[in-house]
């Protein structure tokens, strides 16, 4: 999946999506009054852009926010979510399994064949080998 088309999924699902200066994050995503917004960083370009959009869109997609005040709410439940969601579009399982299957066997390689970064291939390795 290309970046463009994830900004696609945002407009046709509302989303608004602003480039901004971040200090300590790279992306945001807040959910106000029934209204969505994903926050990304004006440095981001390329495979951290579309990881970080998935990521955030994942969040949206899936309702799955936390409010960081709250020592009741489990924020790991929250980014599971997100990061399954955005595995499931930028890399279904049957294309990781045909990349392995085809010569790209490391994570540097699988990085720059979908066009993400190397540790988001790693996340989306133990998910699909605990998934196995």
């Amino acid at each position: 999946m290309k970046t463009t088309e994830l900004y696609r999924i945002a407009e046709r699902d509302g989303i608004d999506v602003e480039r901004f200066f971040l200090d300590k994050n790279k992306s945001v995503s807040v959910c106000v009054n029934s209204r969505l917004f994903v926050g990304l960083d004006r440095k981001l370009a390329g495979a951290d852009e579309k990881v970080c959009l998935a990521h955030e869109l994942g969040h949206c997609e899936t309702m799955s926010f936390y409010n960081v005040y709250s020592p009741l709410d489990v924020r790991g439940k929250h980014e599971r979510r997100a990061n399954i969601w955005a595995i499931k579009k930028l890399i279904p399982r049957p294309k990781f399994l045909w990349a392995l299957h085809h010569g790209y066997e490391d994570v540097y390689s699988l990085a720059e064949f979908f066009g993400v970064t190397p540790e988001f291939i790693k996340k989306t390795a133990e998910y699909y080998g605990k998934t196995a």
